[in-house]
């Protein structure tokens, strides 16, 4: 069942990753983070309702919905980088084409941007038009061993699933909040400091609705986007502690969906947000080739108006 309130907080997320890569808001990059939040509450909520229903999980099928849904896109956006960068990158950076090629393909992009050292916060003057794979890495990784670690906390019943979530997310955070301070790049790009994101997101399965009642917790989860959104910057040490303020407000929007005012309702319930969206997943593979690589042929960085146009072309390959 497609819930139009997180198809909108999809298409902001999506826009926020690509507004900050177009240079436009300092914190964008936070978009990466809601969709971690969303996609934990989603995939979660999609195995623990098959488990109850049928007793088991079909791990095959699951597996074959993801690549069915996620494989296709991301090839054919690889494929045509990868055309278009053989003729426009600088001689210099065309031979690590096909190295980032093969990372983003594998979906091991994340490690291996970490051990090539690519600060996503801080890149530089002819970054790899794959880096944005690295997230994208993160959820695979996620997705292998997400079903059959909670396959296996359900041999023991709702409980160890909520404990073992809990205790799975907690760890992750901790991790992620002492990496962040001593392997920042590491800590940027694991799976191990991100999955307590996504956990987060399942977790929001095992509150009750009536918690959700209050009318202002919409307004704290929007507000707290807007601060990270407008006070983060490439300096931001992120994720750690700083990344609690965008996820525990994506988790408070999700959360509170019944109890949204009537102007979110109408901001992510309208054609236009559902439309970006439905188009968001090719939107966020789009956007930065769509940002780089005009970049690259020019030889200089793009001026506001070709930004614009940028962006622009980024929907329509999207949609």
């Amino acid at each position: 069942m497609r819930i139009l309130q997180i198809q909108g907080l999809r298409a902001l997320a999506a826009l926020l990753v690509t507004i900050f890569h177009a240079r436009l808001v300092p914190g964008g990059f936070i978009g990466v983070d809601i969709f971690y939040v969303i996609s934990g509450y989603l995939i979660t909520g999609l195995i623990l309702r098959e488990i109850e229903n049928t007793g088991s999980l079909d791990l095959q099928a699951f597996y074959q919905r993801r690549i069915k849904r996620l494989l296709p896109t991301s090839v054919f956006v690889l494929f045509c980088t990868a055309v278009v960068g053989m003729f426009v990158l600088p001689a210099i950076t065309r031979d690590a084409l096909g190295r980032d090629l093969f990372a983003a393909a594998a979906y091991i992009s994340n490690y291996l941007f970490a051990w090539w050292q690519n600060d996503y916060q801080n890149l530089n003057a002819t970054p790899s038009p794959f880096i944005h794979y690295w997230s994208l890495a993160v959820e695979e990784q996620f997705y292998v061993v997400w079903p059959i670690f909670l396959l296996f906390l359900a041999r023991y019943g709702k409980r160890a699933i909520f404990y073992g979530i809990s205790l799975t997310t907690a760890a992750s955070l901790l991790l992620s909040v002492y990496q962040t301070q001593t392997s920042p790049i590491w800590a940027f790009y694991s799976l191990p400091t991100r999955a307590w994101e996504l956990g987060v997101g399942a977790l929001l399965l095992f509150i009750p609705e009536s918690v959700w009642r209050n009318r202002f917790i919409p307004w704290i989860g929007v507000i707290g986007i807007g601060i990270a959104t407008f006070n983060f910057n490439e300096n931001t040490a992120f994720p750690g502690i700083n990344a609690v303020l965008p996820v525990v407000a994506t988790a408070l929007l999700i959360g509170s969906i019944s109890s949204w005012p009537r102007l979110f309702n109408d901001l992510s319930n309208n054609r236009l947000a559902q439309w970006l969206g439905a188009i968001s997943y090719p939107l966020y593979l789009w956007h930065w080739p769509a940002l780089v690589l005009p970049s690259s042929a020019l030889g200089r960085p793009l001026r506001i108006r070709e930004t614009f146009l940028c962006i622009l072309l980024t929907i329509v390959l999207a949609h």
